[in-house]
């Protein structure tokens, strides 16, 4: 099968922007051992960013999976790094510009840092990347159930691999969740950050991640009002979660 060099470029939709147009070269490799440099190339655009890459590859639509990929799992980084919604635009999102706006700027390290975190990552920990790229949909999903759900997976998707196996955690999620939030924080539930003392947390917010994924949540305004009420908490304790288990678990020289 012929091979060809392929561009492809990406409309970023978020408020992030950088001081003047970027280009670098950095490793992809989304499999094992299937190496090759890319080009990389990011301009600023009225809804956010322009990135392009190249591949090498044996089709255009190829080429273009090939590079969702890439770019998507750098974004899964960048947005738990900056705490910023990030999408790749396509045709079924609409593009919201906001005329009153604070963006983050960001430079040509902070992405070659994020290609190169991602692809170790994909390489040694794919679990936790997963755990960033649930909590990068859950900054740009608009719906409120939907944003509790990847919020949440993105803490249980990661206690359920990294969990430490004994009695308590083999009884399933949530105590595998308890158990990943004692290896940071302690035993003590009232030093844990956010959660202000609340022994029922992690049981009460995974019960409402489970009726939404099954469908049990009522489509009343009063049910709807309970989920907004949690998702800022859930979403700060998700982000430094992710964050501290990151920096203090594996052995990566990297800081979110």
């Amino acid at each position: 099968m012929s091979v060809r060099l392929y561009k492809v470029e990406f409309t970023i939709i978020g408020d992030v922007e950088i001081a003047g147009p970027i280009n670098f070269r950095t490793v992809k490799e989304l499999q094992p051992g299937d190496i090759f440099d890319s080009e990389i190339t990011i301009e600023n655009h009225p809804s956010g960013l322009r990135i392009s890459c190249t591949v090498f590859t044996s089709s255009q639509d190829r080429a273009y999976k090939v590079g969702l990929i890439f770019v998507g799992r750098m974004l899964d980084v960048l947005s738990m790094k900056i705490d910023i919604r990030l999408v790749v635009y396509n045709n079924d999102f609409k593009t919201v510009i906001e005329r009153n706006t604070a963006k983050a700027i960001i430079n040509q390290e902070e992405f070659r840092r994020c290609f190169d975190l991602s692809r170790t990552l994909n390489a040694n920990e794919p679990v936790f990347l997963t755990g960033l790229s649930w909590y990068r949909k859950g900054l740009y999903t608009d719906d409120s159930l939907d944003k509790f759900l990847a919020f949440w997976n993105s803490i249980s998707i990661v206690c359920g691999k990294y969990h430490t196996r004994d009695v308590g955690t083999a009884k399933g999620i949530k105590n595998q969740i308890y158990n990943c939030f004692v290896t940071l924080w302690g035993n003590d539930i009232q030093f844990w950050p956010l959660i202000n003392g609340d022994g029922q947390w992690i049981n009460s917010n995974n019960s409402i991640r489970d009726n939404i994924a099954h469908g049990l949540i009522p489509v009343e305004i009063t049910s709807i009002e309970t989920v907004i009420d949690k998702l800022s908490q859930v979403r700060e304790v998700a982000h430094l979660f992710l964050t501290k288990w990151g920096n203090e678990q594996f052995k990566v020289n990297y800081r979110f």
